[in-house]
């Protein structure tokens, strides 16, 4: 039986033209890209050598997620995930992307969530859609969140984490130190999480040369991501 390798993934940020440039030269040499659909995390599937997604697959299935990368200076680009280096795109490359065995000494209280949600400059960075929740997303999320284990019934505070979780990667306050910086971490269980994508993919926290997120329940869904189980991302 072949070994699976180490797991793997780098991460770019292109253009339209050099999306579509990228995509010519790899089908020269025999290689696909593949077009994420409905939901922009599939990419990071081990089964998935390289996949692009478009700008309008964030207005799709995760669309009120999406508010975070249209309010982002990544709004318009297309996000390429790829499982080798590609030549000639250093220039546009974003994060690397590995498996870690990191776990955390502890995860955020109620009342920590609450101050990082309160806090004014995470507040001011929050789109408004983001807020919009519908009914039927609430009880898909509280369906996914007791699929990995947990016992909330209460949505307002799966978004409390959700909200929070990605406050921390804009100011942190869960972080462990290396070399005389930080490196921020999801501030709970992958069941009380949401859009874990916005990390991996250096929407939110890009600022810091490395971080460590733990998937979100769509994640592990759409993409077989092991719950819990931290990936490392480096700028």
């Amino acid at each position: 039986m072949k070994r699976k390798g180490p797991y793997r993934k780098h991460v770019y940020w292109l253009t339209h033209d050099e999306e579509t440039r990228l995509r010519d030269e790899l089908a020269a040499s025999g290689v696909k890209v593949g077009t994420a659909k409905g939901v922009v995390c599939t990419p990071l599937d081990r089964i998935n050598r390289i996949s692009s997604v478009a700008p309008a697959v964030w207005n799709d299935t995760c669309g009120r997620q999406g508010s975070w990368y249209r309010t982002s200076e990544r709004n318009g680009l297309y996000l390429v995930v790829s499982s080798f280096e590609l030549k000639d795109y250093e220039g546009r490359k974003s994060a690397t992307l590995s498996e870690s065995d990191f776990v955390p000494s502890r995860f955020a209280s109620l009342e920590e969530k609450k101050a990082l949600f309160e806090d004014p400059g995470i507040r001011e960075r929050i789109p408004e859609e983001w807020g919009q929740v519908k009914e039927a997303e609430k009880r898909i999320y509280l369906r996914w969140a007791r699929r990995l284990g947990s016992g909330i019934r209460d949505y307002d505070l799966l978004y409390l984490s959700h909200t929070a979780n990605h406050g921390n990667f804009i100011k942190p306050r869960f972080f462990i130190e290396e070399d005389g910086g930080i490196i921020p971490y999801s501030i709970d269980r992958s069941a009380h999480l949401c859009s874990c994508c916005l990390e991996l993919f250096q929407v939110l926290g890009s600022a810091f040369d490395k971080k460590l997120v733990a998937p979100c329940p769509g994640a592990t869904i759409f993409a077989r991501l092991k719950p819990d189980r931290y990936l490392l991302v480096e700028r």
